[in-house]
């Protein structure tokens, strides 16, 4: 026999059970015996047994009754039935019960050999079989495990994710990219053109499936006025393409920033370059001596003094906005009276306003101090203001009026002044943005003040309301909830 085995003989003839030790002894089997059920019982339950030779007619325990109570101690034991003619039709029930065979009285060596190394083989393919069984479990649970950590950090990016096998069809995605393209119900093994509409998309991914180098496909796609690099890559394995892995990042304040930078760049070519070369260009004249009239002189330093309030102002802008971008910066919560600190500015802008004979109506109703940084309520006044007078008309009017509206402070400012097109009310408060026609090309100005403002409401969870018709004025409404005033402050 190849392999080496434990075997238990249960037999009441003594002759029988040491013959068969005997022999089995001479194959290099450990061999033990047992002259009734009841110590065979015992033996099976503290050694452990390959195979038990079981005589069926044994005192205090049948064979029948040991070979019932052995398949359901160990049934992995193989059970082999000894018996004689007279109880064969015993023998075929006993194995019709879970023997493995049975072997007449008398028998030879050799047909006991034969039978024990049958029995002994199938043990230990019953051995392997388990060892086998156990270790695809192990290899299944650890299959899973790998599954759902892959799932579990698939999920948890932020960057929308799906893959798709080399017939075009979706084998697994993430909950970001759900989100992104609005995708419902079971997406797996569905065609792509059955996930997602976007053509673009699929094109990008059919492009790469027929392609037969690997490469990187890259493009930047809008999907619901947000803004995703979306990035399509083959999965290969050994030159051999299993699928297509696309990945969106939102790309959306990359994109803002850069055009910001765009605009900022176009804007300070502008309002910084030119005032300078102006000022230049006086001073250098008035250096000179290229001019002798004192008057003459005079406005030319006053024209100086214009665009050196132009670029003071665009400075404090450019300080302002970086401030309210800031997380470093404290901000003091303080109880402020509305009322002090309009007619504060209003008497600020006095001289402005008188410039231009324009006329400031103030109307405010009794309403409670509010609790915020002063530097920010008077900032979002003042550029609220300062564009009333900035855009009027010569002997126009700026109307404030202060009231509370159900759980708002309300502060509402209006003008006569040129107005604002249709079409331009939606960009007013993006950075860097002005309107730009005959009536305002002639006004100052950097194109952030009213991105402050936004920014300043939206960091008192408040809203702001714009009306206004080119030629009839504009009307600012600035919604400031009184239950919130006192709360952390959230500037985007």
């Amino acid at each position: 026999m190849n392999q080496k085995g434990n075997v238990l003989i249960v037999d009441d003839e003594l002759s029988i059970r040491e013959a068969c030790r005997k022999i089995l002894l001479k194959e290099g089997l450990h061999v033990d015996v047992a002259e009734d059920g009841l110590e065979a019982k015992e033996k099976i339950e503290r050694e452990n047994f390959d195979l038990v030779l079981i005589d069926l007619k044994l005192p205090h325990l049948s064979g029948e009754d040991l070979l019932h109570w052995l398949r359901s101690f160990n049934p992995d034991i193989v059970p082999v039935i000894i018996t004689g003619y007279p109880s064969f039709d015993s023998a075929v029930s006993a194995i019709r019960e879970g023997a493995y065979d049975y072997i007449p009285k008398p028998f030879t060596s050799g047909e006991l050999r034969r039978i024990v190394r049958r029995g002994l083989e199938r043990k230990f393919l019953i051995q392997e079989m388990h060892k086998l069984r156990e270790e695809q479990e192990k290899n299944l649970k650890l299959i899973s495990q790998e599954k759902t950590k892959l799932k579990s950090v698939i999920n948890s990016m932020a960057d929308g994710v799906l893959v798709v096998n080399r017939y075009g069809k979706v084998v697994l995605y993430n909950s970001a990219i759900r989100h992104i393209l609005n995708l419902s119900g079971n997406c797996l093994d569905k065609s792509l053109e059955e996930v997602i509409k976007r053509q673009t998309l699929i094109r990008l991914v059919n492009s790469q499936l027929k392609e037969k180098k690997k490469k990187v496909f890259s493009q930047e796609i809008g999907i619901n006025n947000r803004d995703y690099l979306v990035n399509v890559a083959s999965v290969s394995d050994n030159g051999e393409k299993l699928g297509v892995v696309v990945s969106f990042r939102d790309v959306t304040k990359l994109r803002k920033l850069a055009d910001m930078k765009s605009a900022f760049l176009n804007m300070v070519s502008h309002e910084i370059r030119s005032p300078l070369s102006i000022i230049e260009g006086y001073l250098d004249v008035v250096l000179k001596g290229i001019v002798k009239d004192e008057n003459q002189i005079k406005s030319m330093i006053e024209r100086v003094k214009v665009r050196t309030q132009t670029l003071r102002e665009l400075t404090d802008d450019l300080l302002n906005l970086a401030r309210m971008e800031s997380e470093k910066i404290k901000r003091e919560l303080v109880p402020i009276n509305l009322q002090e600190v309009i007619l504060e500015m209003v008497e600020f802008y006095k001289d402005k306003a008188r410039e231009k004979e324009i006329k400031i109506n103030i109307n405010i109703e009794p309403v409670p101090s509010i609790m915020a940084d002063r530097n920010d309520i008077a900032l979002l006044f003042t550029n609220l203001l300062d564009n009333a007078i900035k855009y009027n008309v010569r002997g126009g009017s700026v109307d404030i009026h202060v009231k509370k509206e159900g759980f708002d402070l309300c502060v509402k400012i209006k003008d006569s002044g040129v107005g604002i097109p249709k079409e331009s009310i939606k960009l007013i408060f993006d950075e860097f943005y002005r309107v730009k026609n005959e009536k305002t090309r002639m006004v100052p100005g950097t194109g952030l003040g009213l991105s402050i403002v936004q920014k300043i409401v939206k960091a008192y969870r408040g809203k702001i309301k714009v009306t206004s018709k080119e030629g009839e004025g504009s009307s600012f409404s600035v919604y400031l909830p009184l239950e919130n005033l006192c709360r952390g402050l959230e500037y985007d």
